[in-house]
């Protein structure tokens, strides 16, 4: 695997190179610049750019763009994909460090200690918006007691204290008990979902990331686009390929294959986790050119609705050419395994 393209794919560290989801960023904004911050959940499958977007968000040229009074807010982001906290304590120590690192002086890491904090902040007429990256993570431990959701709850109500977090599905899919599933903590939240891009959208993410990649002639945005769909990670994947080859767009098959090697490990990811059994099974469907039976047609609207099949001929079609290509060769294993 080449460690520059992969470089290329990783989410953006900043406001450099993110482009779309315009729609997504002026309803979460919305949310945050009301009266009182008011809180959301960003929920998208694996690399749909939910990093990326929480990254825009604290970055003070998005907030000078959204926001009326953007001096009077706080944002501060916690990274709970790469470092967990283990416990509530981990997780007011994780905040506390995030402000520290403002250099705005320190909090107790403690249910006492963060509550005055979060009144210091009202007195000064400041607003709190803490950014959650993998907030799932939280929600699926054990080690998090239904309190301590229940205090995060009573200060975003209280006080002008606001959370955006991420997570592949639901918050509520992932609790860690049913009484935290029914806990009224997720009421305060609005689910923004992250769709695939639609073509334009790609097509523009792709010359984009084409030439942040080096890519010195017209981008091949067309020929991006077939192979990676609306996916923003398949997308910055594969313009970093192409700008690598030396042949560029003119070796398409030679780019697929070096898309699809490094892809490799984001597709059994997406057909093993997020994937349901009927679901791979349409996929199958779709992809040997099979109409879909009747009663699994309900998987076909969920896969159309996520952006991975879309109308194609009087059928469907899988829109990413790597993904395809994944169902293909996991279908003929299939076949082979059962007729021999």
């Amino acid at each position: 695997m080449n460690t520059e393209v992969e470089r290329q794919a990783l989410p953006l560290a900043g406001a450099s190179g993110f482009c779309n989801r315009n729609s997504e960023i002026m309803r979460i904004t919305s949310r945050i610049a009301a009266e009182r911050p008011q809180s959301v959940s960003i929920v998208g499958e694996p690399k749909s750019g939910k990093t990326s977007l929480l990254h825009w968000l604290g970055a003070p040229q998005c907030q000078a763009k959204y926001l009326d009074d953007p001096g009077s807010f706080v944002f501060l982001r916690l990274d709970l994909a790469s470092a967990p906290p283990r416990d509530p304590d981990a997780f007011f120590a994780l905040l506390v460090d995030a402000w520290r690192d403002r250099g705005e002086g320190s909090i107790e890491p403690s249910y006492d200690g963060i509550a005055d904090w979060v009144r210091r902040l009202m007195q000064e007429g400041r607003r709190l918006v803490v950014l959650l990256d993998d907030f799932g993570r939280v929600t699926a431990s054990a080690a998090f007691p239904v309190g301590f959701f229940s205090f995060l709850r009573s200060i975003a109500n209280g006080s002008d204290v606001g959370y955006v977090t991420t997570s592949c599905t639901d918050l509520q899919k992932l609790c860690s008990t049913q009484d935290l599933e029914e806990s009224p903590f997720f009421n305060i939240f609005t689910t923004v979902h992250l769709e695939p891009f639609n073509e334009p959208q790609a097509r523009l993410l792709a010359a984009q990331a084409w030439a942040e990649a080096g890519g010195v002639s017209d981008p091949p945005d067309e020929m991006i686009e077939q192979l990676a769909g609306g996916s923003p990670y398949l997308l910055r994947l594969c313009a970093a390929v192409a700008a690598e080859q030396a042949s560029g767009a003119g070796d398409p098959e030679r780019i697929e294959a070096a898309a699809y090697r490094i892809a490799r490990p984001y597709l059994d990811c997406l057909w093993q986790e997020h994937f349901t059994a009927v679901q791979r099974d349409v996929l199958a469907q779709v992809q040997g050119g099979r109409a879909v039976a009747r009663q699994q047609e309900y998987a076909l609207a969920a896969l159309e609705r996520r952006g991975h099949v879309a109308p194609a001929n009087g059928g469907h079609a899988i829109r990413a050419g790597l993904l395809a290509r994944y169902v293909r060769e996991r279908s003929g294993g299939l076949w082979k395994r059962l007729f021999g």
